[in-house]
């Protein structure tokens, strides 16, 4: 297995992906601002 393999086979924790919303875990429309950690929808209830 070379360097390539081995560095692309471990999960990805930075980026966009790595942030959900904290309240229905929902990973589209992210209101990372401020620490919220809230998509839209929960965001705007």
């Amino acid at each position: 297995m070379g360097h390539q393999q081995l560095y692309w086979s471990h999960p990805r924790v930075f980026g966009q992906g790595s942030h959900s919303c904290r309240m229905c875990s929902n990973r589209y429309g992210l209101t990372c601002k401020y620490s919220l950690n809230m998509c839209c929808q929960c965001f705007h209830l």
